[in-house]
């Protein structure tokens, strides 16, 4: 096997692995009463931050493997985002599509959120909105991931 063929394999599989977590993230929050109590808020709130970073994790992943870097400027976070929207003639389609992306732009807003404030300051009315959006993201986000899986499965 060339060593292009087995990274792009080793590519599939890790875009594999993160879509199951994200998976799981999404069973574990699906099991999380809908209690206004602070420690549940922040439960919940790991919860999104953990699946945003999931998301940002499989798109990390096909900058390096395929398109070879990840810009490293001061916006990176939102760089990658959006440029899984391009298609890259030549190299390969896009990954999502420009609706997919902006509603991810809100999870990643709320990750930079989370990160910089206390737990205690989490807003129950943002929480559940991003919660009861991820009812329609994530299988959004799995069926595009999947299309693209299936175009890199057809380059080995």
């Amino acid at each position: 096997m060339m060593k292009a063929e087995t990274e792009l394999k080793s590519l599939i599989a890790e875009i594999q692995e993160e879509l199951a977590h994200l998976e799981g993230l999404k069973h574990e929050l699906d099991r999380i009463a809908e209690e206004g109590s602070l420690p549940m808020r922040r439960a919940q709130g790991s919860i999104l931050h953990d699946f945003y970073n999931g998301c940002e994790r499989i798109f990390r992943n096909i900058a390096e493997g395929i398109n070879g870097e990840v810009d490293p400027g001061e916006a990176w976070h939102r760089n990658l985002l959006y440029r899984m929207t391009l298609d890259l003639r030549e190299v390969r389609p896009r990954v999502i599509s420009d609706e997919l992306a902006g509603d991810l732009d809100e999870y990643l807003a709320f990750r930079h959120v989370f990160r910089n404030i206390y737990g205690f300051e989490l807003r129950e009315d943002r929480l559940h909105h991003l919660i009861s959006q991820l009812d329609r993201t994530f299988p959004r986000f799995k069926a595009e991931i999947s299309a693209f899986l299936h175009f890199l499965e057809h380059l080995t």
